[in-house]
């Protein structure tokens, strides 16, 4: 497998996984936990997109930090054009959420748009997160790109209302939490189907520490509930689901694993 891009049918739909790279995230704030005077833990995540090539349309799903996050990420664009995806032919760039991580990638190092061509699709409840007060200051860092760079470019972009779907095949399911618009993204095609579910669950160890890094949530409570029954369910109907933060490729299946949910990635070999 190339681990910066993985490709897999989806009905009809061609998907390809492509790597923006990997980011280091703390477990906790400073200050927020753990031993007097200690540093946060660290972890590795990936960060990956979505292409969906359907009829007559080329559909990106998030895409990653661009170039102002950390220097171990932004490298999507470049990623795009090894799997020999045109930038160009980008017709719709739909957003799980509007954390740096998910929408830091629309401008180059230039400040012109990476991918001129392309409209854009969000949440309407999550655009209105962004042009909301921020609730805490750290939700005003998460959203700081999202404010800065696309409240003014409104005209880019189609604000969707829950359940509706961005091209045929391509839905938006209400997903509140973690933001609070939110949304997994369900892409459908005959018998197929995979769950995209951004930001539900960021890591495996979220599994027996659903808080671990509810910080980062708008809403915890309902972050936790999301990434524990939410999960289960998701786990119960066998759906296919491709988790961006995950090992690349980060597609695979929730499975029990006696009273805890886990990971079964898909095989790629």
């Amino acid at each position: 497998m190339n681990d910066e891009m993985y490709r897999l049918n989806i009905g009809d739909f061609q998907c390809t996984v492509v790597s923006d790279g990997y980011i280091s995230v703390p477990t906790s704030l400073p200050g927020s936990g753990g031993a007097s005077g200690s540093r946060p833990d660290h972890e590795i995540m990936d960060i990956s997109c979505l292409v969906v090539r359907t009829q007559g349309e080329n559909v990106l799903i998030d895409c990653g930090c661009g170039s102002g996050f950390q220097d171990s990420a932004g490298k999507l664009a470049q990623n795009l054009d090894k799997a020999g995806i045109n930038r160009h032919e980008i017709s719709t760039i739909v957003f799980t959420h509007g954390h740096e991580d998910h929408v830091g990638g629309v401008f180059d190092r230039e400040g012109k748009p990476a991918y001129p061509n392309a409209r854009y699709a969000v949440s309407r409840k999550e655009w209105e997160c962004w042009e909301m007060k921020p609730e805490t200051p750290m939700n005003e860092g998460l959203f700081a790109s999202a404010r800065k760079h696309l409240l003014g470019i409104r005209d880019r972009f189609d604000l969707l209302e829950d359940n509706a779907e961005v091209v045929p095949g391509i839905t938006l399911l209400p997903a509140r939490g973690h933001t609070l618009g939110g949304v997994i993204i369900r892409i459908a095609s005959g018998e197929d189907t995979l769950l995209c579910i951004g930001d539900l669950i960021h890591s495996q160890r979220e599994f027996t520490r659903p808080d671990l890094y509810s910080f980062l949530d708008s809403d915890p409570e309902a972050a936790m509930k999301l990434r524990t029954d939410g999960l289960a369910e998701i786990g119960k109907s066998g759906a296919l689901v491709y988790a961006c933060h995950f090992p690349f490729p980060g597609i695979g299946t929730f499975v029990k694993n006696e009273e805890t949910l886990g990971w079964q990635p898909i095989q790629t070999n």
